[in-house]
Parts: C-alpha cells; sequence; structure tokens
C-alpha cells in the first residue's frame, strides 16, 4: 500500500493539530489565588446522579470540569460531554474514524484496490 505524499502530510497535520488542541492548556485558563479568601470555593460535584446519566452511558455535567470520569457501571473511563473540550475530544475523533475509514481508501489510489478470494486475488475497480 502506497500512500502520496500531500495524503500522508494531512493525515500528519490533522494529527498534530488534535494532539495540540486537547492537550496543550489554554493560556489564560487558570488564574493563581494567592490567599485562601481570594480562592473560589469549589463544590462538591455528584457524578452519580441520574440526571447527569443517559442511559447509564453517556455523562453530560456542563457543571463538572472534568473532561473524562470514571464509567457508573464497570471499569474505564467515558467522556464528560457537557465540557466542550470533551465534545472536542469526540469530533476529533469521529473525523479521524472518517478520514482513515473513508476519505483515503477513497482518494488515495491502491489504498484498497485489491482483494483476495478463495478463487485467486484480483484488483477491484
Amino acid at each position: 500500500m502506497s500512500i502520496s505524499l500531500p495524503a500522508l502530510l494531512v493525515v500528519c497535520g490533522v494529527l498534530i493539530v488534535a494532539f495540540l488542541v486537547l492537550f496543550l492548556p489554554f493560556p489564560g485558563s487558570r488564574t493563581k489565588a494567592s490567599t485562601p479568601v481570594e480562592r473560589p470555593e469549589t463544590d462538591i460535584i455528584y457524578r452519580d446522579d441520574d440526571r447527569y446519566w443517559y442511559g447509564g452511558i453517556f455523562y453530560n455535567n456542563p457543571g463538572d470540569p472534568a473532561v473524562f470520569v470514571p464509567r457508573r457501571y464497570g471499569f474505564g473511563w467515558t467522556i464528560n460531554f457537557g465540557n466542550p473540550r470533551g465534545r472536542l475530544f469526540m469530533i476529533v475523533i469521529l473525523l479521524m474514524v472518517l478520514i482513515f475509514g473513508v476519505i483515503i481508501p477513497v482518494l488515495v489510489p491502491g489504498a484498497a484496490s485489491s482483494g483476495c478470494h478463495p478463487s485467486g486475488c484480483h484488483l477491484l475497480p
């Protein structure tokens, strides 16, 4: 399988931009409090409340600053769809699936042009 240079550059560029957006902190997103009086009060977040879970799988709490939260059932983590960075993460993942699964095989000649069967291998149209 050979990929053309422009397609490879586009894919690498998308991955680099996705990494920078997701993992680098935004300037000014955190403020430094010098005294306990200036520190904002933190509220306790009840993540197990039924109103934040849709079907017990999808977590949507705009008041929760966490992007990833523990799953309600079982092991692992899930995305907080109420957080803008959580929504952005899900959009980037869906775009990567779309790029790698649909767009590149269609646009790049030879990426998905052969198939092997019990009767032999042949080129697909």
